[in-house]
């Protein structure tokens, strides 16, 4: 073949490639993921071999892929270990680390604990989630229930009274164990009640810990993996800026595995991918977390009351009044930082209507009548969040224009209280008026007390008896 024959091929072949490239059917097109596109997540954009994400307050699930498959936990295990030492334990116990504590494999992860070093609980804990420490978790399964054997028992009770049907633990911590194994649903279902837990929620954002000096050790820094995913820096690509938690996990079977939490707009997630990638765990998890936001539609209370304001009827007012008394109260939240977000999904939008009528109440906090000024505050309005740890949100209701007052309407109570206090005079003017109103009273009592007397003297007359008459009588 002469060297222009292998040109010309050559170039034929460049030519077939770059139109295979460009056709739109092609296998590489179809697999990618389009990050302006979140809400066209597909099963094989995930690395994860199992993977979901669910909506918190609901417990909805968003998306999922071989949700069920049976896989091992890792290290996510201590989501519940930390849970149930929350709920079963106080925060300043002193807990006394056993040697069979310390005694785990070398390639175990571990906080550094040391035989007879005694940490307060609630050191323990947050030290446990960050470091994920085995021998963290080993101490506090022992000091609560005395053994480890007894505290998986306990675990896997409380993983089936939360609704988890295919898990099963075999340890605290998730160390290697062909009998430790759940699924992405149940861990979901698992993190969905930790993430109900005040305390857990804020454990659950740490991401380093420093760890304070005990009797046998000097303080330690503790970082988590998760720092990748939730520390903001120049140099850190997986970081995402919703995140709230929660745990890794990590072994040579279960692969890379994260279960994961992210908040925007009111939108709480939970999200799990298990035997992922050591990177795609993190790409996973945004790429869950971003279709799950897109299905919702986030508003506040205070954008829906706008769009219906409230409008009541206020007494008394002017004969001007246009308005007839008609006043539509503009709304002010107390606290501008307060949440008060109301999320549904983007098929149910009509859902936000209905919480915001079924959490919000009304207290008015003056008399419904004239005069109004406006500006005035004439009540407050509390809304009360269905968001794990959210409190209730106030607003004050008030007046958008001013009501005058009818000149002929007799004055109110507060008014003649107001009158009586600012007159120097301590007794009542004199005038007909006073006289009347004095002997008014005095009068009404004479004729009563006239009237009872005629009654109870008033005798009735005697009945007249007739007299007997005697006849004489003639016989013959």
């Amino acid at each position: 073949m002469t060297r222009a024959r292998r040109f010309r091929l050559y170039s034929i072949l460049m030519a077939l490639a770059l139109l295979w490239a460009a056709l739109p059917f092609t296998r590489a097109s179809a697999s990618e993921y389009d990050p302006a596109k979140p809400d066209a997540l597909e099963a094989r954009n995930l690395r994860a071999e199992s993977a979901i994400v669910i909506e918190q307050a609901s417990g909805e699930v968003l998306f999922e892929k071989n949700a069920d498959e049976l896989k091992p936990p890792a290290s996510t295990t201590k989501i519940l270990t930390v849970l149930l030492a929350l709920h079963l334990s106080q925060p300043d116990e002193m807990v006394t680390v056993s040697p069979n504590a310390t005694a785990i494999p070398e390639d175990a992860s571990r906080i550094g604990l040391l035989a007879g070093e005694q940490v307060m609980m609630s050191t323990l804990i947050r030290a446990t989630m960050v470091a994920s420490g085995n021998d963290g978790a080993i101490a506090i399964a022992e000091h609560i229930s005395g053994s480890e054997a007894a505290f998986v028992a306990l675990m896997n009770e409380a993983a089936a009274r939360y609704g988890c049907t295919r898990t099963h633990f075999a340890n605290a911590h998730g160390y290697h164990d062909d009998y430790h194994l759940s699924t992405a649903r149940d861990l979901a279902i698992i993190a969905r009640e930790a993430m109900q837990n005040d305390e857990f929620r804020r454990i659950a954002m740490l991401s380093s810990y420093t760890m304070p000096a005990t009797n046998l050790s000097k303080e330690r820094n503790l970082s988590s993996q998760s720092r990748a995913f939730m520390a903001q820096s120049d140099d850190n690509a997986n970081y995402y800026q919703y995140a709230t938690g929660i745990k890794t996990g990590q072994t040579s079977i279960a692969g890379y595995c994260f279960v994961g939490s992210a908040t925007k707009q009111g939108i709480q997630l939970i999200s799990v991918v298990l035997k992922s990638g050591s990177a795609a765990r993190w790409t996973d998890t945004r790429r869950l977390m971003e279709y799950g936001f897109s299905q919702y539609v986030s508003t506040s209370v205070s954008e829906i009351y706008k769009q219906n304001p409230k409008a009541i009827n206020i007494s008394g007012f002017s004969l001007e009044d246009a308005d007839l008394g008609r006043l539509e109260l503009n709304i002010r939240k107390k606290d501008p930082t307060a949440d008060d977000s109301l999320v549904a999904p983007k098929n149910k939008l009509d859902d936000r209507v209905k919480l915001y009528n079924a959490r919000t109440g009304i207290e008015y906090t003056r008399t419904l009548e004239a005069p109004v000024e406006a500006g005035e505050v004439i009540g407050i309005m509390t809304f009360i969040p269905d968001r794990a740890g959210a409190k209730p949100v106030e607003y004050e209701l008030i007046a958008s224009r001013s009501i005058a007052r009818r000149a002929s309407l007799a004055p109110t109570v507060e008014e003649i209280i107001a009158y009586s206090d600012a007159d120097p005079n301590p007794f009542p003017r004199f005038s007909l008026e006073f006289l009347i109103i004095v002997l008014l009273p005095l009068i009404a009592v004479i004729v009563l007390s006239r009237f009872i007397y005629r009654v109870i003297t008033k005798q009735r007359k005697p009945k007249l008896k007739k007299k007997l008459e005697y006849r004489t009588r003639y016989y013959r």
